[in-house]
């Protein structure tokens, strides 16, 4: 049996418990076999100790919403995506290892051209890229005319129904789809519709027979209500929901995984579409209503996590923009632990340091509960129990 045992000056285990000072995580064979002080922890002969010094031990972090193949300050998404399977392929390494990097060690992939994160999520499980352990949506389910439309447009019951299916036996974990209109296209307003009640009830539909969820792009207007509505199970963005739509999804138990890195960083859309006028009207709309949009969410009482939308290696610049907007650091910190575990079906396996739960560990110097900025300063990087810190993310 493998042993090897993690200490810190503090360890936030990510359930809500106070942090164990001079603490340890036990891990046994890939696996959490234990959590508590280091002082009254047993250390057989021939495990191995990790000494972090002075950093602070957590659960690896899961961002809940992120593409594989897209940098945003390259601009034009739509065509990164659309582009050939190897220039995606090309972009996707570097990100993954600038995701590990971070401390990122889950991520939930909501669209790839190609099936693109079919075979990088088989590689990665077999072990032969590094990258986090990834769910997969394949190829995007949208409307000829709307925003988010890949090589595959899907267009009424028929073309739906079997581009859902084809996504399915492909592999998806989960069915993604376009409502509304995006900041990242110029195409329509954020919170135009494109799809029918009707034809949203039908994607919806056709994931849960399947036993998978369904994830949907939607910024506001009635997309939002048609979509919970229809029950769907993740709400993306959300940038001009309004408090109503709120309370509809806390009361149905609708997840709102949200995203500012894209919008506010100067590495996002304003590096990659900074000269496109209709990008860019619609990023100061998004920018303007982001705060008041997030003290909202805060106030409703809506299940909430957070993701990156492909800004790869900001998982930190997310969680501080939600303290910015008025989060606690434990909300954020839970935004990009256990939340966001719970959000994408992962919760009884990663999101949180206890025993039993895949040994996904990571280090930072300070302590985030503090000083939420700590989690840009990753140490120690294990992804069930193998250590990934050693990579460069150039």
């Amino acid at each position: 049996m493998d042993i090897t045992i993690i200490k810190g000056a503090l360890v936030i285990d990510g359930t809500g418990r106070a942090p164990i000072a001079d603490g340890a995580v036990r891990v046994e064979d890939g696996r959490i076999a234990g959590v508590g002080r280091f002082a009254e922890m047993t250390v057989p002969e021939g495990a191995i100790v990790i000494d972090r010094g002075e950093e602070t031990v957590l659960p690896g972090l899961v961002d809940a919403h992120t593409h594989l193949s897209i940098v945003p300050g390259l601009g034009n998404q739509l065509a990164q995506l659309r582009g050939s399977a190897v220039a995606a392929m090309l972009r996707a390494i570097p990100n993954m290892r600038a995701d590990l990097k971070s401390g990122v060690t889950t991520m939930r992939v909501v669209g790839e051209e190609h099936f693109l994160d079919v075979d990088i999520k088989a590689d990665v499980a077999a072990g032969r890229i590094p990258g986090p352990r990834l769910l997969i949506a394949t190829r995007t389910i949208a409307a000829r005319h709307g925003h988010g439309t890949g090589l595959a447009p899907s267009d009424g019951p028929e073309e739906i129904r079997r581009h859902i299916r084809e996504n399915l036996a492909a592999g998806a974990d989960l069915i993604k789809f376009f409502a509304t209109g995006g900041v990242s296209s110029g195409r329509a307003p954020v919170d135009t519709c494109f799809y029918s009640p009707e034809e949203i009830r039908l994607i919806v539909e056709e994931a849960h027979r399947d036993g998978k969820p369904a994830a949907v792009h939607a910024h506001g207007g009635p997309a939002i209500r048609y979509c919970v509505e229809a029950g769907v199970d993740t709400i993306e963005h959300g940038k001009l929901a309004t408090p109503e739509d709120f309370e509809m999804m806390r009361k149905a138990g609708t997840w709102l995984v949200g995203n500012n890195a894209i919008s506010s960083h100067p590495d996002g859309i304003e590096k990659g579409d900074g000269g496109n006028s209709a990008i860019m009207a619609k990023l100061r709309i998004a920018r303007v209503a982001a705060a008041a949009n997030f003290r909202d969410m805060l106030a409703s009482g809506v299940r909430w996590a957070l993701g990156t939308d492909s800004m790869h290696g900001y998982i930190w610049y997310e969680a501080a923009k939600a303290v910015e907007f008025g989060a606690s650091n434990e909300q954020a910190l839970a935004a990009v632990t256990r939340r966001a575990a719970e959000a994408i079906g992962l919760g009884d396996s990663v999101g949180t340091l206890e025993a039993g739960k895949l040994a996904d560990v990571i280090s930072v110097r300070g302590n985030p509960l503090a000083n939420i900025a700590a989690l840009r300063e990753v140490g120690l990087v294990m992804k069930e129990g193998r250590r990934f810190d050693q990579l460069s993310a150039e």
